[in-house]
């Protein structure tokens, strides 16, 4: 009677370890359309030792040996760069390709203004004297510091969008540290009963995922199970159980621009990072690169530009007789395109168009050929060409790189989801094993039971 106690005994054990299978693929269909969710599985294992009744030895039945996720350690190591690469590469992409002040065939943009300024220039060159064609000439000019300050205006207000942009992603960025830093103390407390907490941990990669993709943070696992974010720039967005958080403040070298900082666990005095990745490292990327190489660039124009022409204005005289002043106002290189003006004694008289060569005859128009002259040596149009193309190039490259990051990133996804993902077919194979395996128990259970009665009724 023993012995069969005993395989009752083996078959509770049995039907625990099969119903835990069954529920295993149960949670894995109810979370197939669950994004981030790693397939689990139920290991099942022979129980030992086996015992000995004398003529050979007999199995102790199955047991549930743990519940493991289905997970490529190979593809994961490799994820956090490409999340990171990619959506940096996303993020600046997309911050230059919004960027339409610099587009040549813009309306009233820059090269249509310049165009226009000389156009009126050479109109005027017919009969310098005339009035009409010179307050043409003055109005044109005017149109054209407007349209300097109209396209510096556009990439000031770029990069301040982009710091707006950079501020809304902050509360994401600390709330997901502090709920990761919060999932390594409740993965650290679960696992020390000895079996990994899996939806746990899925959860934590899920955070990570979406951290890694914000600030390009490098994930470095600890042998106790907790997981670390360690910055680009330096420092630990999260150690432990303790999660840092990202703020940013005006930076006096960078024209007031947002640079972020960390603050330290429980606060204290932020300090600066030397650099970030993911999305955040893309908008930094493309506000202090391209679009701060594209205000240089637009500012030194304008000063060569009016430095050009007002040399020229100097040289001649208006029709009032009085010497040439300056033509525009501007200041130094550094924001010289925003403050790009028609000098106001010109706009307000455009008698003072200094037109005519000193001591010439009314109607000379000698000096109104060296203003037109500026036209090839300053060359104007080629270094806003210079500058819209070398603009269009760096908006180009992003976009290539973007284009190859997401094409990496596909690929390591198809490849986790391959390892990872549930496949509804082949759960509900392992359900149904995991029922027959189920009955077959049950039915060793009611032989026994049967032989129980057997053996009490011979008494």
């Amino acid at each position: 009677m023993s012995n069969l106690l005993a395989i009752l005994a083996q078959a509770s054990g049995s039907l625990a370890a099969h119903s835990a299978a069954a529920a295993t693929a149960g949670h894995n269909l109810q979370n197939a359309g669950t994004a981030g969710y790693a397939r689990q599985r139920a290991t099942l294992g022979a129980v030992t030792p086996a015992y000995f009744v004398g003529a050979g030895w007999i199995g102790r039945g199955v047991a549930l040996q743990g519940i493991t996720r289905a997970r490529d350690q190979f593809v994961e190591a490799q994820l956090p760069a490409a999340l990171g690469g990619e959506a940096k590469a996303r993020a600046e992409a997309e911050a230059l390709r919004a960027v339409h002040v610099l587009d040549p065939g813009l309306p009233g943009g820059l090269s249509g203004s310049i165009a226009d300024f000389y156009g009126s220039l050479r109109a005027l060159s017919a009969s310098p004297s005339d009035g009409v064609l010179r307050g043409g000439a003055v109005r044109a000019a005017d149109t054209l510091a407007r349209s300097f300050r109209s396209a510096a205006a556009g990439i000031r207000d770029a990069r301040k969008a982009i710091d707006a942009d950079l501020q809304a992603r902050l509360p994401a960025v600390n709330d997901a540290a502090a709920r990761f830093a919060d999932l390594n103390r409740q993965i650290r407390a679960a696992a020390s009963t000895g079996a990994p907490p899996n939806d746990l941990l899925d959860a934590r990669q899920r955070l990570q995922d979406e951290l890694v993709a914000l600030t390009g943070a490098q994930p470095v696992a600890e042998a106790s199970g907790d997981v670390h974010l360690l910055l680009p720039g330096g420092g630990a967005l999260v150690s432990g159980t303790a999660a840092a958080s990202l703020a940013v403040a005006p930076d006096p070298a960078n024209a007031g621009l947002l640079a972020v900082q960390l603050v330290p666990p429980g606060g204290g005095a932020p300090r600066p990072l030397g650099g970030m990745g993911g999305a955040i490292g893309g908008l930094l990327s493309a506000r202090d690169g391209a679009l701060a190489d594209a205000g240089r660039r637009l500012d030194r124009l304008a000063y060569d530009f009016g430095s050009a022409l007002d040399a020229a204005h100097a040289a001649g005289v208006g029709t009032d007789g009085a010497p040439g002043g300056p033509m525009f106002q501007f200041g130094a290189v550094d924001g010289a395109a925003l403050r790009f003006a028609v000098d106001p004694a010109l706009l307000a008289d455009p008698a003072r168009l200094a037109t005519a060569a000193p001591g010439a005859p009314a109607g000379d128009g000698a000096n109104l050929l060296r203003l037109v002259a500026t036209e090839t040596g300053a060359d104007p149009a080629g270094a806003l060409g210079s500058l819209t193309a070398a603009f269009g190039a760096a908006t180009a490259r992003a976009e290539s790189a973007a284009e190859h990051e997401a094409a990496l990133l596909d690929h390591l996804s198809t490849l986790r989801e391959s390892a990872s993902g549930v496949s509804v077919d082949e759960e509900l194979v392992e359900l149904t094993r995991a029922q027959r395996a189920y009955e077959a128990v049950g039915k060793v259970i009611r032989v026994t039971d049967e032989m129980l009665q057997s053996l009490l009724e011979l008494r």
